[in-house]
């Protein structure tokens, strides 16, 4: 047996938690001297001080951990849980990542000063184009993610790679919203073909065209969605400072596509379809 000095050592918990838990009855010393006070503990409980803290952590409070240890709660039921709970973590730990990066370039925003430069833009006339695609509404970033993973796995093994071109990403949202988008996600076609590609979502992906655009004006995002509002911000003062206005839905060509845990090296092309404001 050992003293709780030597057993919070060993448990790797403040002794002072320890005496909590015991004056409330959540976990008791195997014996107590009643002369000096002193607590004794085994390492065979360790595995029950484990269940605690694991359910401790997983939320629950401590009136209802007393009750699940009450009830036996097995160490499968608490490991299944803990694993529900690292997935929720990882979740928001990833939320929180790109958070953090969206933090980061509006800083780097606030830096330049609104200071865009004519040579960010680009502009170009886009040909018309078999588009292999799906038009859905987008409910939010990983959903969206989720999709190009889905088409850029399920496409390749359909189309020969001759035939395959850039994936594209058509925005027919008029408004920017962060959980809706009227999105048409798809592959550039370099030849005519006959084909169709079901999906998990329920509708397949069918050829259609992308039309031509006379003109657009265009420029490279290198990073993830959190870099947006720097090709966006250069496409808009381009276009206001040389009074051209959009026409037609903005396009995302994926010159290097998202990988999972690898957003931040994507480069994409923004592409909008502009005329010249009347002088």
């Amino acid at each position: 047996m050992f003293r709780i000095g030597e057993f919070s050592k060993i448990a790797q918990v403040p002794a002072s938690l320890l005496r909590y838990y015991d004056e409330i009855g959540l976990f008791t010393p195997i014996r107590s001297d009643g002369e000096t006070g002193y607590r004794y503990y085994s390492v065979q409980q360790l595995a029950q001080l484990n269940r605690i803290l694991a359910l401790k952590d997983l939320g629950f409070s401590l009136d209802q951990v007393k009750h699940l240890m009450a009830d036996a709660v097995s160490p499968e039921e608490i490991r299944g849980m803990l694993a529900l709970k690292k997935a929720q973590i990882e979740q928001t730990l990833e939320s929180e990542a790109v958070r953090l990066r969206a933090v980061e370039s509006r800083l780097q925003l606030l830096e330049r000063k609104g200071d865009f430069q004519d040579e960010d833009v680009v502009l170009k006339s886009l040909p018309a184009q078999y588009f292999l695609a799906q038009r859905h509404i987008c409910h939010g970033l990983a959903d969206g993610l989720a999709t190009i993973s889905e088409m850029s796995r399920l496409v390749p093994q359909r189309v020969p790679a001759k035939a395959l071109g850039r994936f594209v990403c058509v925005i027919h949202s008029e408004l920017f919203e962060d959980q809706e988008w009227d999105l048409e996600f798809g592959f550039v076609l370099n030849q005519a073909l006959e084909i169709t590609v079901p999906l998990s979502r329920g509708l397949p992906m069918t050829v259609c065209e992308l039309p031509p655009v006379k003109t657009a004006v265009t420029a490279v995002r290198f990073g993830g969605p959190e870099k947006g509002p720097h090709a966006y911000g250069a496409i808009g003062t381009w276009a206001e400072t040389h009074q051209y206005k959009f026409q037609g839905p903005g396009r995302e060509v994926f010159i290097v596509p998202p990988k999972a845990g690898h957003e931040s090296e994507m480069v994409v092309e923004i592409q909008f379809p502009v005329v010249a404001v009347p002088r």
